[in-house]
């Protein structure tokens, strides 16, 4: 009896044994193995969002720099360089020094004439005659000349003895002696725009020639009429 239990035993154990093995190895293989429908939901996953490509940027040609060739207006000389000639060069030479001398006798004429209307007349002259210098040195430069020297020999142009008697009058003497010299002045300064206006090529010299004709004619008219008063 001993004997038989120590036989039959270890036979059933084994065959418990065996048994759990393979009731183990079943269950490992069931929990690697994927399920149907999460291979499918991958597979379509997979198939909907295909990768898309960058969108290609379109390239912008570059902007055309404009040729020497272009028909772009040069810029406007304000001197004319292109325009003048030799008559409008000696014109605006001369009469800058000639306006500078009506200018120092204007200004002689506000501390040292006698009568109002002297005063008047040299305020008048030298608001006409200060842009008139300014104008023609700015043709000057752009031409590339410069004005004569001021005691050069102009028509009209009074001496270094006249203008210092003239700087030593006053009152009345002063008066009669202004007014005799700006006449003369004044004539010289017509003969040289009457010039301009015969020979010169530049429109702005040879308007400023005509505004000068005609302002300083008037002006002679009404200082004769003056001095003929004082007789």
């Amino acid at each position: 009896m001993t004997s038989f239990s120590r036989i039959v035993l270890p036979a059933a154990t084994s065959a418990v044994v065996l048994t759990l093995l393979a009731g183990c190895s079943g269950s490992g293989t069931d929990a690697a193995a994927p399920s149907p429908s999460a291979s499918v939901a991958a597979s379509d996953s997979a198939t909907a969002a295909p990768s898309e490509s960058p969108a290609e940027t379109p390239t912008e040609a570059p902007a055309e720099t404009p040729s020497a060739t272009d028909d772009t207006p040069a810029s406007p000389d304000p001197a004319g360089a292109a325009g003048h000639n030799d008559a409008d060069v000696s014109f605006a030479k001369m009469m800058i020094p000639h306006h500078l001398q009506a200018i120092d006798m204007a200004g002689l004429a506000r501390t040292q004439a006698g009568d109002q209307w002297i005063r008047d007349l040299a305020a008048k002259i030298t608001e006409a005659q200060d842009p008139e210098i300014r104008t023609m040195k700015g043709w000057l430069d752009g031409w590339g000349e410069e004005p004569l020297p001021r005691d050069h020999a102009m028509p009209g142009m009074s001496s270094a003895a006249e203008m210092d008697k003239l700087a030593k009058a006053d009152g009345s003497p002063f008066d009669r002696l202004f007014v005799t010299m700006m006449i003369k002045h004044h004539t010289g300064a017509i003969k040289m725009a009457e010039e301009e206006r015969a020979s010169g090529a530049f429109a702005e010299a040879k308007a400023m020639a005509e505004t000068i004709v005609a302002t300083q004619k008037a002006e002679i008219k009404e200082m004769k009429a003056y001095l003929a008063k004082l007789k």
